[in-house]
């Protein structure tokens, strides 16, 4: 009878050592189910008042097409976008960026339009070990002297353009003398900065250099200074300012006389019904054109069309291909986004050969390389576009300058390189 209850009271214990097992087990996969279906937060900083509001807002527009593409899901995980406003001052980005790590506690940011700001917020990202994964602002040293393993681009930087605008002028233009109007901080500094070091290197002259404030309502007296015996004028005035900066040109003859030159974001498909005829024949630098003739574009311009109800802008393919891109190295870190090293790696290491604006891969300083074009507004059938004209294929923001002799020099600012031809 004891030995019974003994053999019984084993089988007790095996029984309930057995479901405590089975209770762990469930437990842990309960737990790692959930940790799976955890979202991944994503952090998006664009203007949305201001000067750049239409363009943050295309920004923004451009993001979520994509991921409306993967109904916000990758890797067995929904994607949670957080869209904040960065405001025309770097102090109110920062701030920004600050909920989104503190509060928000988003697994990596995108976005960001001005430069000023890109250059606030990156420092911030990287102390705080949050990956950045800038899809518009094109402040040069960010993937440059400034570089950090916790930030990529896959955009553009001023003096890719710069150096493509610069080699344009003047062996396609025929360009010898020229002046620039720019807005006097670093974006203007560096896209100038780069079209006159390459422009002067190959024989040419930029005889006068002009600064506008970012809020500049008037620019009737820059325009009116402008030296007339330059060839034409490289210009970088950007978001709604360029509508204005365009109409003077316009009405004051100059552009009767001068052929314009100028960065894609003068003259974006979003700004181009409020440019109107002014902006006819105007010059552009620019990784992607709504006429651009690709497959990966025409299905492109067509999500656009269905998703928002209007004609795709550059602005939007810069945030649709930023976001296909965090996506893609999401699925490749099998969506442990909370492995930020292997997520970045995972960033860096891709290559996308049939996007909207062609095939795109990143430097080993983190910054994209690909097409650049040369467009010109035209009006063909009654609707204004940027035509291709030209284009350089696989464009480095070192242009073809050894990278590490290029980061010996400054970085191109409001007096490098100087002057030495102003009249």
């Amino acid at each position: 009878m004891e030995k019974t209850m003994q053999g019984q009271g084993k089988k007790f214990w095996i029984v309930v050592g057995l479901c405590v097992m089975v209770a762990v087990f469930l437990g842990t996969a309960v737990f790692s189910f959930g940790a799976e279906k955890k979202p991944i937060k994503i952090g998006f900083i664009a203007p949305s008042t201001g000067n750049w509001a239409q363009n943050g807002m295309d920004m923004a527009d451009g993001f979520r097409v994509y991921l409306e593409e993967i109904n916000y899901t990758v890797a067995d995980r929904k994607i949670e976008l957080i869209v904040e406003d960065e405001g025309e001052s770097p102090a109110t980005a920062v701030t920004k960026l600050r909920k989104l790590i503190n509060q928000d506690k988003v697994d990596l940011v995108a976005g960001i339009w001005a430069t000023n700001s890109a250059y606030a917020l990156a420092p911030q990202c990287e102390a705080a070990k949050v990956p950045l994964v800038i899809t518009l602002s094109a402040g040069d040293d960010l993937t440059q002297r400034k570089r950090s393993p916790y930030l990529a681009r896959v955009t553009f930087t001023g003096c890719q353009l710069g150096h493509v605008a610069g080699d344009y002028a003047y062996s396609k233009l025929g360009w010898r003398k020229v002046v620039t109007v720019a807005m006097d901080y670093a974006w203007g500094w560096e896209s100038v900065g780069a079209f006159q070091r390459l422009f002067e290197e190959m024989g040419g002259k930029v005889i006068q250099k002009t600064w506008t404030p970012v809020t500049t309502m008037d620019f009737g007296p820059y325009v009116s200074s402008l030296n007339k015996d330059a060839d034409g004028v490289f210009e970088v005035v950007t978001g709604a300012a360029s509508i204005r900066f365009l109409k003077v040109m316009k009405e004051s003859g100059m552009m009767d006389k001068w052929k314009v030159l100028a960065p894609g974001t003068a003259v974006d498909e979003t700004l181009l019904p409020g440019i109107g005829d002014n902006g006819i024949g105007v010059y552009s630098v620019f990784p992607w054109s709504w006429a651009l003739n690709l497959p990966a574009n025409e299905q492109f311009k067509e999500k656009v069309r269905k998703s928002i109800k209007r004609e795709a802008t550059g602005t939007m393919a810069m945030n649709y291909t930023g976001a296909e891109w965090i996506v893609r190295a999401i699925k490749a870190v099998g969506g442990e986004v909370e492995n930020k090293e292997k997520f970045m790696q995972a960033v860096r290491s891709l290559e996308i050969k049939d996007s909207p604006r062609g095939a795109l891969k990143l430097d080993p300083y983190g910054h994209v390389i690909d097409d650049i074009y040369i467009r010109r507004v035209e009006k063909v059938g009654g609707i204004l576009q940027n035509s291709i004209v030209e284009k350089y294929p696989q464009v480095s923001q070192f242009w073809k300058y050894d990278p590490e002799t290029y980061m010996k020099s400054p970085v191109y600012a409001r007096d490098y390189p100087p002057c030495k031809f102003c009249q």
